[in-house]
C-alpha cells in the first residue's frame, strides 16, 4: 500500500503545483530532501534537520506541505521520510526530480506568451509526459475527458491511454503497455494530423518504434529523459 499511497500523493502536488504556484517550493523542498538522502554524507539517513531544508520552523513546513504533508513525521527540529514509503524512495526521487522539470518547462513557456485555455491544457498534459509523469498527465487528463464535447473527447482519451501504457511500461506490465498502448494510438487516428496545438503525425512518428519493441515482448522498465516519446 505505500506505493499507491505514494504515487497519488505525489500526484496530487503535481497537479496542485500546476495549478497554485505557492506550492511549487513544496516541490523544491522535497528535491532537496531526496538530494541529501541520496548524498548520504551526514549519516542521517531518512531524518535530515530542518536546517538543512532552510526551513525555519515545522508549522511553517506543515502549513506549506499540502498533499505531501502524509508523507513524513515531524519532530522539532528535522523530518523523516514515513517507513512505510522508505522502500519507495527511488520513485518518489525519480518523481520530484521530473515534476521539478515539467514545472520549469511551463514557466519558460509562459514567458514565451503562449495563450488560451485549450493551449494552457495540453501544454501542462505535454510538460508531464514529456518529463515522465505519465500517471500525472493520466490523472490530470481525466477531468478534461469527461467535461470535453462529444466530439473531442477522443482525443483526450487517447493521450489518456497512452500516458497509462507508459506508465505501465515503467512498471514492467508488458500486456497493460501492449494493449493501452493501441488503444490509445487507434482513439487518436481520427484527428490526424494535427489537434488542439498537438502535431499527432509527428507523436504517432515518435511511437511507432515503441509500438514495435512492444509488439515483440520487448520493455525496459523505466525510461531515460532523452527516450521519451515527448508530445510534440
Amino acid at each position: 500500500m505505500g506505493y499507491v499511497r505514494l504515487k497519488h500523493t505525489l500526484s496530487a502536488l503535481a497537479l496542485e503545483a500546476l495549478e497554485h504556484p505557492d506550492r511549487r517550493v513544496v516541490v523544491g523542498w522535497l528535491v532537496t530532501y531526496c538530494n541529501l538522502i541520496k548524498a548520504g554524507a551526514d549519516g542521517r539517513g531518512f531524518w535530515q534537520p530542518l536546517s538543512a531544508l532552510n526551513v525555519r520552523g515545522g508549522s511553517a513546513l506543515l502549513d506549506a506541505f499540502g498533499p505531501a504533508e502524509g508523507l513524513f513525521d515531524l519532530t522539532d527540529d528535522g523530518v523523516a521520510l514515513r517507513a512505510e514509503f522508505r522502500s519507495h524512495f527511488a520513485y518518489m526521487d525519480r518523481q520530484t526530480h521530473r515534476l521539478q522539470a515539467a514545472l520549469r518547462t511551463l514557466r519558460v513557456g509562459a514567458r514565451a506568451g503562449r495563450r488560451g485555455p485549450d493551449a494552457t491544457v495540453m501544454r501542462r498534459a505535454a510538460a508531464l509526459f514529456n518529463h515522465g509523469l505519465f500517471f500525472e498527465c493520466h490523472e490530470f487528463l481525466e477531468d478534461v475527458w469527461r467535461a470535453a464535447p462529444a466530439a473531442e473527447r477522443g482525443f483526450y482519451h487517447g493521450v489518456i491511454l497512452i500516458a497509462a501504457a507508459f506508465y505501465h511500461h515503467e512498471k514492467g506490465n508488458l500486456h497493460g503497455t501492449r494493449v493501452k498502448l493501441k488503444q490509445g494510438i487507434a482513439y487518436l487516428q481520427p484527428y490526424l494530423p494535427r489537434a488542439h496545438g498537438v502535431r499527432l503525425d509527428r507523436w504517432m512518428h515518435s511511437l511507432a518504434p515503441w509500438r514495435d519493441r512492444v509488439d515483440a515482448g520487448r520493455i525496459t522498465g523505466v525510461i531515460a529523459h532523452n527516450e521519451i516519446p515527448r508530445i510534440p
